[in-house]
């Protein structure tokens, strides 16, 4: 398997964190990525982060990080509200857009300072408080890449994380290798923090086009906004990943990204079928 031509996951592994999260920075890894005023696709997109921009996570929700709003990020107020670059009155409610039928996504305070851009009607686009939490879908964004050493990813290479049980529930369970395979040298892994670390995805398994090109036959795949997207590469046993093609399934493994590519690599421990 030619390991070069493998790419990086659009997501980030996040389960660990459960509800009491610390914040953490992740990239967008895409030019235009919406920040949207609340955790569901089609809700009002507030903000766009470009490819590369970090953002600053603080709430998770299902699929969704709440993240703090960009510098770019401008919110609207009803322009009775605004007297001489402050909020006057009690507390005001911001909204994504100029008008109620708008969703409200935060409040600002009486005497709050605020920037004004742009005046609509009754309505007065201001720059959204830095403490503004926008939401955007786990799969839009990556890991932030960390400063590491040829040491470093030598000992991720040599000291790959344990194996977790199989679960005697488990539909589906893989032969796959327990160590990291000798093309994961410091050479191919990207300077991330958590290689190898346990993740869980959902998807449909497909064939990956070209995958001459990519030296991986098998991807995950879900569709998000009507288009389908790649959520990870699997490099499972040959003999059994073509019965698995075109099911729903949910997928635990070690993931590990590789240099100056865009999806990851799964290598599954437990598979099961996704429940509709």
């Amino acid at each position: 398997m030619n390991l070069k031509w493998m790419g990086l996951s659009l997501v980030v592994s996040l389960s660990a964190l459960g509800q009491g999260v610390t914040n953490f920075d992740v990239c967008a890894n895409a030019d235009k990525v919406n920040l949207r005023a609340r955790p569901e696709t089609g809700t009002e997109v507030v903000a766009q982060a470009h490819e590369g921009q970090v953002l600053t996570v603080v709430r998770m929700e299902g699929d969704w990080m709440g993240v703090l709003a960009p510098s770019n990020a401008q919110v609207w107020v009803k322009s009775q509200f605004v007297k001489s670059g402050m909020i006057s009155g009690g507390k005001i409610k911001l909204r994504s857009g100029p008008g109620i039928s708008f969703r409200d996504v935060g409040a600002l305070k009486q005497d709050t300072p605020v920037v004004e851009r742009e005046v609509h009607g009754e309505w007065v686009r201001i720059d959204a408080p830095a403490e503004l939490i926008l939401w955007v879908n786990k799969s839009l964004t990556g890991p932030v890449m960390a400063a590491a050493t040829n040491n470093d990813m030598a000992a991720v290479a040599s000291n790959p994380a344990p194996a977790v049980a199989v679960a005697s529930e488990v539909s589906t369970n893989l032969s796959l290798p327990r160590e990291l395979p000798a093309g994961l040298s410091g050479d191919v892994l990207a300077p991330v923090l958590g290689q190898g670390r346990l993740v869980e995805r959902s998807g449909t398994v497909e064939r990956v086009p070209l995958a001459f090109l990519r030296g991986v036959d098998y991807r995950l795949v879900e569709l998000r906004d009507g288009v389908k997207v790649t959520v990870c590469y699997l490099e499972g046993n040959d003999s059994q990943m073509p019965s698995l093609v075109d099911r729903r399934l949910t997928v635990k493994g070690r993931e590990y990204w590789l240099k100056n590519q865009r999806h990851a690599v799964i290598y599954p421990e437990l598979i099961t079928p996704v429940v509709e």
